[in-house]
């Protein structure tokens, strides 16, 4: 994986792979701060409304896991057609896309309105809380079609290699949510106009998103024609999005069995490891950024036929995810205890996560190459080997050598992590290999000569 940055070139593919990066971190970013801003005004309310909020958010997240895989099916379909100078098939994408998005939002919606009040019970919610966290959930939940047309939408733009626009998007509508949410909660509105704050700045989103397509984005453009629902292209983006889909929720569902064997260290590290987890999250900044950017790269390469060009662009991705990824480890290192003193007192918990996040300043680069070497294979179009690879990796890695590590050698909270590091080298050793060798593979039979006739 080693790359010579004063290589002829080398210049040339990093400019292009941090200008579509950058604007889709900058967007992931805002996504963070809305996240604050909403649990600020909730703070303002009571702490039931902060709590109702997170009950209601958690099962957004799940559902928004399905929306996200479509956007990857989506992203891979459109790069490799733009790849090939296809933009017919391209803008064909989008508009089922669209539809998909219009029919999957609509269908989860219903299935939000229906179960709400038991799906609230189940997340520990009961009498007054469960009624106002049923009031958010309603507003927000429901409406779920704004959010997955938004990423289907923003994945069109990603394909097109044009993150700014998506970026634009994303801080308008965060802007306006963050000013709708003190409007509302001045007027007493209470956690009902967070919940409209919140829902109105997505509805803008996808507005402003298809305002993008319609005024035409490079080779992108929307009409008035041609929105018959194509049913074999339909289920083409289903057959990449379903494996992603599935790696998606069986990578939730590992994280849940991780949680509990911290919690069985004890409350103190299950704290601690919660209060590292929101640090790492700024740490890993850089991955949605360079996973976009590899996919789209990597696909539009493999669409021109030019595989030489797709292990490039994955080699610098790697390294620059990789070296973003440990500076950004070393600075909220640096500061882990006053950080950490924000979120809580207690001595224990201060110190615990000062040695999470010391650990991470020298491995947290494998999260990064794990991410990027992801978004290469999907970017050749194979997203079902990604998925045999995370339950390898989760399975053997994740949770047993992380409970090895945890309760046999006795490094209980560093354990774990030393677990989630392994899953990432051992992840990102089987993807890599795949990548470089049907890279290698496909340009070796694009060398050979064509048989004479």
């Amino acid at each position: 994986m080693s790359v010579s940055l004063s290589r002829p070139g080398a210049g040339r593919y990093l400019k292009v792979l941090f200008s579509l990066a950058i604007p889709v971190m900058l967007e992931q970013l805002s996504q963070i701060f809305l996240g604050t801003v909403d649990t600020y005004f909730a703070g303002r309310i009571s702490d039931d409304a902060i709590a109702a909020i997170n009950a209601s958010n958690m099962y957004m997240n799940l559902f928004s896991g399905a929306f996200a895989s479509l956007s990857v099916g989506i992203l891979v379909l459109m790069s490799q057609s733009l790849g090939r100078g296809d933009t017919q098939r391209a803008n064909r994408v989008v508009r089922q896309a669209i539809l998909m998005g219009l029919g999957v939002g609509a269908a989860f919606g219903v299935i939000l309105l229906a179960l709400g009040r038991q799906m609230l019970a189940i997340s520990g919610c009961e009498g007054d809380l469960l009624d106002l966290a049923l009031t958010y959930y309603r507003v927000v939940c429901v409406p779920c079609v704004f959010l997955c047309l938004t990423l289907l939408l923003s994945g069109g733009l990603k394909a097109a290699q044009n993150t700014k626009a998506s970026m634009r998007a994303a801080l308008a509508a965060n802007l306006v949510n963050a000013v709708l949410d003190a409007a509302f909660v001045h007027m007493g509105l209470g956690v009902f106009g967070l919940g409209l704050a919140t829902t109105l700045s997505r509805a803008l989103n996808v507005a402003l998103l298809l305002q993008v397509y319609r005024r035409g984005c490079g080779p992108l453009k929307l009409s008035g024609h041609g929105w018959k629902v194509d049913l074999p292209l339909m289920a083409e983006i289903v057959r990449y999005s379903l494996p992603v889909m599935f790696t998606q929720i069986f990578t939730r569902f590992t994280l849940v069995v991780n949680g509990s064997l911290i919690l069985h260290l004890g409350s103190s590290y299950y704290v601690a490891n919660s209060i590292a987890t929101q640090l790492i999250n700024y740490n890993c900044l850089p991955n949605p950024g360079f996973e976009a950017a590899t996919a789209a790269l990597v696909g539009s390469s493999v669409g021109a036929g030019d595989w030489r060009n797709a292990r490039q662009y994955a080699r610098y991705a790697a390294l620059s995810s990789m070296t973003c990824m440990t500076l950004f480890s070393i600075i909220l290192s640096v500061f882990s205890l006053p950080l950490a003193g924000l979120f809580t007192e207690t001595e224990l918990v201060k110190t615990l996560v000062s040695q999470v996040m010391l650990f991470m300043v020298f491995f947290e680069w494998s999260s990064g190459l794990s991410h990027v070497t992801t978004s290469a294979v999907q970017g050749t179009g194979d997203t079902k080997y990604p998925l045999y690879v995370t339950f390898a990796s989760d399975v053997l890695m994740r949770l047993v050598a992380g409970y090895f590590f945890a309760y046999i050698v006795g490094w209980k909270l560093v354990g774990i992590w030393a677990g989630a590091v392994l899953c990432f080298m051992f992840r990102s050793l089987l993807l890599g290999r795949r990548f470089f060798s049907v890279c290698r593979k496909k340009q070796a039979e694009l060398s050979q000569p064509a048989p004479a006739e």
